[in-house]
């Protein structure tokens, strides 16, 4: 499936036009049926489906560990195309009772995740407070944030069109970057690359290309990520959060200038 598309379009810059092909990132629905019943749709960008899937259903409360997950696979829609439905199958179907969440009620929309949650009481279900964690220095950081931006294909390609989150180790190196038309499926696409493949998150670091939102620290603190940067600032219930929780909140970060908003023990100097 095509991660972006060129439409033809009307450029102006300096009082001159030019007509040209520009390049969109794709924005389409992904359903997420658990064990049979639909649960959610995201407004999604094409790739990476099953990671999607397997740190969805984490970050959501389905599922403690990928091990709980007994398949995943696409399921076919109306027409028979095997690209906007994935099924996923766990040991406990979710129940709408004290131990998960019931099914969403509406669409999350592509620039926020929890549009859909029926109560405000599920914004904090589940959580856990974060204790250790990794160290980073803070210059380890100034390099994560060039070396993401190389692997940033996407957003070059559509001109800045997509977001990113990275998964790196506490040394800097990084793991594994995904990119989204949003924040919050990005950063469920590097945890369920991290569940697939047996990454201890307790032991990494992330890092977003964009603001740091409430959604996204819950998100981090749920996959046991005790480190979150990003490029952008943080919001006042993101702070609020992370200060509860014991997650470490880096903001701002922009060649070596950066804001430690909570728990800056873990950042070195």
């Amino acid at each position: 499936m095509d991660r972006y598309i060129e439409l033809p379009a009307l450029h102006l810059k300096d009082g001159s036009k030019t007509s040209e092909d520009v390049p969109l990132i794709v924005e389409e629905p992904l359903e997420i049926r658990i064990s049979g019943l639909p649960y959610a749709v995201l407004m999604r960008t094409p790739g990476h489906e099953m990671e999607l899937a397997a740190g969805f259903c984490l970050t959501e409360g389905i599922v403690d560990s990928f091990a709980e997950i007994l398949s995943m696979g696409f399921c076919p829609d109306e027409t028979g195309e095997l690209k906007n439905i994935v099924q996923v199958i766990v040991k406990d179907a979710p129940q709408e009772d004290e131990r998960r969440p019931g099914p969403r009620a509406l669409t999350s929309r592509s620039s926020c995740g929890l549009c859909g949650v029926r109560m405000l009481e599920d914004l904090d279900r589940r959580l856990s407070r974060l204790d250790g964690g990794p160290q980073i220095k803070a210059d380890d950081l100034v390099r994560m944030q060039y070396d993401m931006l190389k692997m940033q294909d996407l957003f070059r390609t559509t001109r800045g069109g997509a977001h990113a989150v990275a998964l790196a180790a506490a040394g800097g190196e990084i793991i594994v970057v995904r990119e989204d038309l949003g924040r919050h499926n990005a950063m469920d696409k590097v945890i369920g690359h991290a569940m697939m493949n047996d990454i201890d998150c307790r032991r990494c670091v992330a890092l977003i290309s964009g603001r740091i939102s409430f959604e996204m620290v819950q998100k981090a603190v749920r996959a046991g990520i005790a480190v979150v940067a990003a490029i952008s600032a943080a919001t006042s219930l993101a702070v609020n959060l992370a200060e509860r929780m014991g997650c470490t909140l880096v903001g701002r970060l922009r060649d070596r200038d950066m804001v430690i908003y909570t728990h800056p023990s873990r950042i070195l100097p």
